[in-house]
């Protein structure tokens, strides 16, 4: 499986770059299919520096999970193409390494934790065979050394008797056990950049608490980046540091988490807000985003929220760009952001006020 276009090349990162560990220029990811092009990351820019979090959420089909195996570059080629953009971690443009280099990069420096363990687990060897072969192979040391790892791993995600537990094959854990199975595999190796995507899919509320609050627990006593990709805003609220909402294959609004949820500035992300249950809204029926996400061979002309939007007029029709809010890492993708849409932007913050006080209360 071929995964990397060829590279080109590059000049090293500018300034602007120094001190972040995770920089994601114009990424466009597409898919090449019988019926046309997906383009299903289209012009994605992301910043994360060492030790921090990251949030991506937006509903399926609007990129997050592309943008995250586009990084770790485990797309088959073809029908994926990376047509345009940069990766830069840690001072390297991921798109330019050979197979061979980028074997070193995945599961030693960036680990990803998948959304269904069961299907990431292999049915026929023991978990801990399985931590300790990915020990093996990104730390080169003994098998009884990547054993112990193993052992340890274990028991730093919460699991009881870690020395039976590792002999143990999948079936025989519950869903919340393997998860945490995987969290531990993807830390063996101390990676600087933890990617989690939709670690919590499948698994009752309870658990899902657990495994959030583990993931939170592990990034900050191991000072490990953490980008959490989710569809559900409360997840983020209590997880991330900053926040990166994503429709139709494009960021439209980033900042600070709380910044985005208690001041949003994107009517796409108040709708997300909006769906969310509350103690006003208890007896009321809950809110929705109207209509869909738009078809990816049939892309609305301008703005791609504008059919679903309540606050889209002629101006819309126009693709508007990441508009800054009082500094670089507030921006918004709409263009009721715009210095000459006052009286707009007016009415439109009224309403996402009132959204987050029916749902913060």
């Amino acid at each position: 499986m071929l995964n990397r276009r060829p590279a080109p090349v590059r000049q090293q990162p500018p300034q602007s770059s120094d001190g972040l560990l995770l920089d994601v220029r114009n990424l466009k990811t597409y898919f090449h299919v019988m019926d046309g092009v997906v383009k299903a990351v289209d012009g994605v820019d992301l910043r994360l520096a060492p030790g921090s979090t990251l949030g991506i959420v937006g509903e399926s089909g609007s990129g997050k999970s592309v943008t995250a195996l586009t990084m770790m570059r485990l797309l088959e080629i073809p029908p994926a193409e990376v047509a345009d953009g940069e990766i830069w971690f840690d001072g390297r443009d991921l798109l330019t390494l050979t197979d061979e280099e980028m074997r070193g990069v995945r599961g030693n420096d960036i680990a990803m934790i998948f959304q269904e363990p069961m299907t990431s687990l292999n049915p026929v060897f023991t978990v801990g065979f399985q931590i300790a072969e990915a020990v093996r192979q990104h730390q080169h040391v003994s098998k009884k050394e990547a054993w112990n790892r193993a052992i340890e791993a274990v028991r730093l995600v919460g699991m009881s008797a870690p020395e039976r537990r590792v002999k143990q094959y999948p079936h025989e854990l519950s869903g919340g056990m393997r998860q945490r199975v995987m969290i531990a595999m993807a830390l063996s190796s101390n990676p600087k950049l933890l990617i989690a995507d939709e670690p919590t899919t499948a698994l009752d509320v309870t658990i899902q608490a657990q495994i959030l609050e583990l993931i939170r627990d592990l990034q900050q006593r191991t000072d490990t980046a953490l980008m959490l990709i989710t569809h559900d805003l409360s997840v983020v609220a209590e997880t991330v540091q900053h926040i990166a909402v994503m429709y139709a294959g494009r960021v439209v609004e980033t900042g600070k988490v709380d910044d985005v949820l208690l001041s949003p500035q994107h009517p796409y992300t108040q709708g997300l807000l909006s769906s969310i249950p509350g103690e006003k809204k208890r007896g009321k029926e809950l809110s929705a985003i109207k209509g869909v996400v738009p078809n990816p061979f049939r892309m609305p002309v301008g703005c791609k929220f504008q059919p679903r939007c309540p606050f889209q007029w002629s101006r819309c029709e126009e693709e508007p760009g990441l508009i800054e809010i009082g500094g670089p890492e507030r921006r918004s993708r709409c263009w009721l952001q715009a210095p000459e849409e006052t009286a707009r932007r007016e009415a439109y913050e009224v309403a996402a006020m009132a959204t987050v006080a029916d749902v913060v209360g």
